[in-house]
């Protein structure tokens, strides 16, 4: 696939993409390990260096390459490896592969200069694209459909699509493989940068508030909100436990009962909290979309609970 009809494909069907002339001479070891190409995309230049010297150092001689132009370089790739895109992704090198995956991170002006209509822009997760965000999260990479099944319950179906969307959202990559070069093996490039955009997307996943009565079942349910807050940091407990239930599972938990019994709260979620519970308490992202007040002390909390998440920014 050329780099026009990936660019077509991907960013901007009015790309175009030809020979690179206007930059200061290059020096002959330069000039003869790259083929330049000048690409006009969404109304910006880029250049693009396809590496022909077939030699190890490729990321020295683009680094050098940048250098001598004066700007940043996106690399064309035969191919890229995950591990490589992540590093490429990592480092903030551009990079556009023949099988048509890329990273430009020279366009973030352009697209925020260029904000796609209201048709285009990514609605809120669903629940099933909230559990899939989670785990992606916390799973251990490479992701899969099947773990995420494995994972949540989920159907064949729905898994797939709730993977394919956070791909198409920008917010995972994959490589393909398997037998028949088809599976998909998803990774997160950036968990910071996922966090980021996953929490704007993520939506309030309390669908309502239930107060009933403590049960065996309601004090099994896992902690979240400020009791799991608590529960991770030297916050002091509300005196009314909160703890989270999927919307199937609520209708089970009971209802208000006379004044002198002991009451819980319900936070009734999107999505089933239990598959990424641990140890009484909801996960740490949904701990902290679950927490519904702030202020100096909480925040104080929360960064104490989640200081060992290595994706969270206050």
């Amino acid at each position: 696939m050329t780099i026009e009809r990936i660019l077509h494909r991907v960013i901007d069907d009015a790309a175009v993409v030809g020979e690179l002339d206007g930059v200061a001479p290059l020096s002959p070891f330069l000039a003869s390990s790259f083929d330049l190409y000048q690409a006009r995309v969404l109304g910006q230049d880029i250049i693009v260096a396809e590496d022909v010297a077939d030699t190890d150092g490729a990321e020295k001689r683009l680094q050098a390459l940048a250098k001598a132009v004066g700007e940043p370089v996106a690399a064309y790739l035969r191919s890229a490896t995950p591990a490589r895109r992540k590093d490429l992704m990592k480092s903030r090198q551009g990079f556009i592969t023949r099988e048509g995956d890329l990273y430009l991170p020279q366009l973030a002006i352009a697209l925020q200069a260029n904000p796609p209509s209201e048709s285009l822009r990514p609605r809120g997760f669903s629940p099933s694209q909230q559990q899939a965000f989670l785990y992606c999260l916390y799973g251990r990479e490479p992701l899969t459909q099947e773990g995420l099944r494995e994972a949540t319950g989920m159907s064949a179906a729905g898994a797939s699509r709730a993977l394919s969307s956070l791909a198409d959202m920008g917010l995972v990559d994959y490589t393909a493989g398997g037998r028949t070069g088809r599976k998909r093996y998803y990774f997160v490039p950036d968990k910071k940068e996922f966090f980021r955009r996953g929490r704007e997307l993520f939506g309030d996943p309390v669908k309502r508030i239930l107060t009933v009565s403590a049960s065996p079942l309601t004090t099994a349910s896992p902690s979240s909100g400020l009791s799991a807050l608590a529960m991770r940091s030297d916050l002091v407990a509300p005196k009314r436990r909160t703890v989270a239930a999927g919307s199937a599972s609520a209708g089970d938990l009971g209802k208000s009962g006379d004044d002198g019994e002991e009451k819980i709260d319900v936070q009734v979620l999107r999505y089933d909290p239990l598959p990424f519970s641990l140890a009484g308490m909801v996960d740490p992202f949904t701990m902290l979309a679950t927490v519904g007040e702030k202020d100096e002390r909480i925040s104080m909390a929360l960064r104490k609970a989640l200081e060992d998440c290595e994706w969270y920014e206050d």
